[in-house]
């Protein structure tokens, strides 16, 4: 009987039109990724006065449309550059929102914030790798603040990520809950753009349970929605900060691009942005998010309820 409800549920959700479902603003999707690719940020580099400048943009979005803070928003850590051969520090961002029906148990939705910064005198704007993401994590915040989600959801743009996942492997090392209590991470990185419209789902191999309900969400959107990059030959289950969560045992999706020419270039501008593609990335997320909080309890995660 469950599972017929789950297949009516599923059905139901899928046959609802696209113009139907919660849509993020456009408009302020893109004003955040203008703002924080701007050379005002230099670039966004771990440590660095730009990077220092973003967390603060950051931290008053958060502030400003409530989310919880944990022991403050900013969550510092320090780890040892090998390359510059110096002590680093970072910081992440982190806020939540309390749930509804489950405030004990968390999803982490997370996007990094920081980049490369100056280099021979040219500012890597990073404006795909990640100001994409991290303005899509700030107006995802901003919907689930007023569309109170089931269980809590943590907000949290990592720091550091350029510098071999430091922020994300801080977070995991010291968790503002515990480990055990988090569902799954939810990873944003470079969602802004892509010559084909094609938008990757990672994870999926790793953990089964995702596949049908993201797989049917796909089938709304403008985009072409591919599953994979989660195995051999093209595996990037540890490109980003979802590997910290993965080797905790915790579930995670990672949602992003291919690299395409401006990756790690000066020349990954706001300008180059594609502003159709990126508003629909964000918006595959929103409902791949609801549709993952609201029916949780009816996957076979293998996980504890």
């Amino acid at each position: 009987m469950l599972r017929f409800l789950v297949f009516v549920l599923l059905l139901a959700f899928n046959s609802a039109p696209l113009a139907a479902q919660p849509r993020l603003s456009a408009d302020s999707l893109l004003a955040h990724l203008k703002e924080l690719s701007s050379d005002r940020y230099e670039g966004r580099r771990t440590q660095e006065a730009g990077n220092l400048l973003a967390g603060e943009y950051i931290r008053q979005r958060f502030q400003g449309i409530g989310l919880l803070p944990f022991s403050g928003y900013f969550q510092s850590f320090k780890f040892y550059n090998r390359l510059a051969k110096a002590a680093v520090s970072g910081r992440n961002v982190v806020g939540y929102i309390k749930g509804a029906a489950r405030p004990d148990q968390y999803i982490v939705l997370s996007a990094h914030y920081d980049h490369v910064g100056v280099q021979k005198g040219e500012i890597y704007n990073g404006a795909d790798d990640n100001a994409s993401g991290t303005s899509a994590l700030i107006e995802l915040a901003r919907y689930f603040r007023t569309h109170p989600p089931r269980h809590s959801i943590i907000f949290a743009a990592f720091d550091a990520e350029e510098l071999g996942l430091q922020g994300a492997a801080a977070f995991v090392d010291e968790p503002p809950v515990p480990l055990e209590n988090i569902l799954f991470n939810l990873n944003m990185d470079m969602i802004g753009r892509n010559a084909n419209d094609e938008l990757y789902v990672c994870g999926t191999s790793h953990y089964p349970f995702f596949r049908t309900p993201l797989e049917k969400l796909a089938r709304q959107s403008r985009l072409s929605i591919s599953f994979g990059h989660d195995g051999p030959p093209d595996d990037w289950t540890n490109s980003s900060d979802h590997a910290c969560f993965h080797r905790q045992g915790i579930p995670f999706l990672y949602i992003g691009v291919e690299d395409h020419e401006d990756y790690h270039r000066p020349s990954d501008v706001f300008e180059k942005i594609r502003p159709g593609f990126y508003t629909d990335a964000a918006n595959y997320i929103l409902q791949s998010l609801r549709w993952l909080d609201e029916h949780w309890a009816e996957l076979d995660t293998g996980r504890g309820k």
